[in-house]
């Protein structure tokens, strides 16, 4: 699971170093080598490690192609993602450029470790995103724990086993 915040810089050559304790967390013989990048929402960069990257593919193929929005939704995410093979020596990783332009990346950015995902921003990005909702949190939690947890009965789409 990953959690925190971590500030860094990418460098003249599109190289951002990932954080040791995220790095520290997976375990490549579940999770895989490597990671997938892609547009995420609310103008910030999603990264996934394989494991979890084959089970978002394979719930965003549940979406049914003939639904319009599924569509624009599957070429727009698909389309921006980049297999990244594994970090460097230094634990760093390339960011395409055309994914820092979508996420409006400059040099400082903003690491977080949001469960299954990191999640990669501007660092004011970031800071308009806090100072934004950090106010309504309490409210924000009221609401979804309201809603309950998603069921967990049987018939519930499963991903596959690796």
């Amino acid at each position: 699971m990953f959690t925190g915040e971590y500030h860094h810089t990418i460098d003249d050559k599109n190289r951002l170093a990932i954080p040791a304790p995220l790095r520290d967390c997976i375990d490549m013989e579940k999770e895989g080598k490597g990671f997938f990048i892609t547009r995420g929402l609310d103008t910030c960069l999603f990264m996934y490690t394989p494991k979890v990257w084959q089970s978002v593919v394979f719930r965003i193929e549940q979406l049914s192609f003939t639904n319009k929005k599924a569509r624009q939704f599957q070429r727009l995410f698909f389309s921006k993602a980049q297999k990244i093979p594994d970090c460097d020596q230094q634990g760093r990783i390339l960011i395409p450029q055309y994914l820092k332009d979508i996420a409006k990346i400059q040099k400082n950015v903003v690491i977080v470790g949001v469960s299954s995902r990191i999640e990669i921003w501007d660092e004011k990005a970031w800071k308009d995103f806090e100072s934004e909702h950090n106010k309504g949190f309490e409210e924000i939690a009221e609401d979804l724990f309201q809603l309950g947890f998603p069921s967990t009965e049987i018939g519930q789409i499963q991903p596959p086993p690796l």
